[in-house]
């Protein structure tokens, strides 16, 4: 009797440690992991998310980090050119016309294996992709490039970005300010330049990791172009201060489809590679270089271009026009991003109504330009959305990346 009741009391323990074990493990997909509006949270996943743009199931085991990012009133001073070639200098702000504009979005993160994963999503109800695009100026006879920095709300042509600045090591100022603490101000920028500010180090030795998605100049070959920042200028001058890709080999990632030709009487700036007949294309592949891709050989001063098998007149053609013309040729060439500053995966999907975006990183790349990701360890860090925007991005600085116990 006594060895039956020791039986029935071992097997009942036997069952609560395994009902224990199976809510523990199996039923972490039941329980509502929470948000936070400052920290990102990152958890340990069962198995590795499919890099497919879709929100896998192990997604809503992560804490979702829940945030807006704004674009501040940065400067007081917006200087360009108008139609006229005059300088014209307006307090508007060095973000201007973006200054303002709120980027709702949501984070999350997990790792697996020697990896880890971000899924961000934000709302964007245009997939923008027409950056800097060719156009002719029937006036001038000229080839000419849509606006980097838009002058209007009607003036924007470029490609929507995001962004990451992670501290590596120490990097002054970081810890409280984020990614403010490397920012060109108006007043820090000796001599302004048409809508410059740039990010900056000026501590010798102290180094960021920069993730840099880019619509245009990355999506093609499903990279982040990674970057860092360190100190080699002099400070808050508008040159580069170490901003650049991380090594590449080869030619690494994109160029500018552009070159300098003589129409007769001038240089003058005209496409490097047009497809014939195309339309509503944004970049030149190596695949379009050596396929349907033509090189521009020479202009005339009507703008004329000729290429290896025809040419092609914008006279009186509104399929060429600024802004409208589908027709208009692609700013970039693009090319793949090779060695280390290729380590950064990403598939960004366009819904229609925003972008869904997933990332996937070593936790340590071996790299002395990435940050290491660890367990244990709470690290800064400061992200950015630019909305069809070359620099005048939506900042949420303050954040903080934990590993989950």
């Amino acid at each position: 009797m006594k060895s039956k009741i020791l039986t029935s009391v071992f097997a009942t323990a036997i069952l609560g440690l395994l009902l224990l074990t199976q809510c523990t493990n199996d039923d972490k997909d039941d329980l509502d992991p929470g948000t936070s509006s400052s920290e990102l949270l990152v958890t340990t996943f069962s198995q590795a998310p499919t890099m497919d743009g879709a929100i896998d199931d192990m997604w809503s085991t992560a804490q979702k980090l829940v945030s807006t990012a704004s674009v501040p009133p940065l400067g007081n001073r917006n200087t360009y050119l108008n139609s006229d070639g005059e300088g014209i200098e307006e307090d508007l702000g060095l973000f201007y016309p973006y200054s303002g504009e709120e980027e709702n979005f949501t984070m999350r993160s997990g790792t697996y294996g020697s990896d880890i994963y971000f899924l961000i999503e934000w709302d964007d109800a245009e997939d923008s992709k027409d950056r800097q695009s060719w156009y002719f100026d029937s006036s001038d006879k000229l080839w000419k490039g849509e606006h980097k920095y838009a002058n209007d709300a009607n003036d924007k042509f470029y490609e929507d970005k995001f962004a990451f600045l992670f501290p590596i090591g120490t990097v002054d100022g970081f810890s409280s300010q984020s990614c403010y603490a490397t920012c060109h101000t108006a007043s820090s920028i000796t001599t302004p330049k048409d809508k410059h500010t740039r990010h900056y180090l000026t501590t010798t030795g102290q180094k960021i990791d920069m993730w840099h998605w880019k619509r245009v100049r990355g999506t093609h070959n499903d990279r982040v172009d990674d970057q860092r920042i360190y100190a080699v200028d002099a400070p808050y001058t508008s040159g580069s201060n170490g901003r650049g890709g991380d090594t590449g080999t080869g030619q690494s990632g994109y160029s500018d489809n552009s070159q300098t030709l003589n129409n007769g009487s001038e240089d003058v700036s005209v496409p490097m590679y047009i497809v014939p007949d195309g339309t509503d294309y944004y970049w030149i592949s190596e695949a379009d270089v050596a396929g349907d891709a033509k090189l521009v050989t020479a202009v005339d001063a009507d703008g004329v271009l000729t290429y290896d098998g025809g040419t092609i007149d914008p006279t009186g053609d509104a399929d060429y026009n600024q802004g409208t013309g589908t027709k208009r040729f692609p700013s970039i060439l693009t090319r793949d991003f090779t060695g280390d500053r290729a380590d950064i995966e990403v598939i960004a999907v366009h819904t229609g109504s925003g972008w869904v975006c997933e990332v996937k990183r070593a936790l340590d790349t071996g790299n002395d330009d990435d940050v290491v990701f660890a367990s244990g360890t709470d690290l800064p860090f400061g992200f950015a959305i630019f909305n069809n925007a070359a620099i005048a991005h939506a900042i949420k600085g303050s954040l903080t990346l934990t590993f989950e116990d």
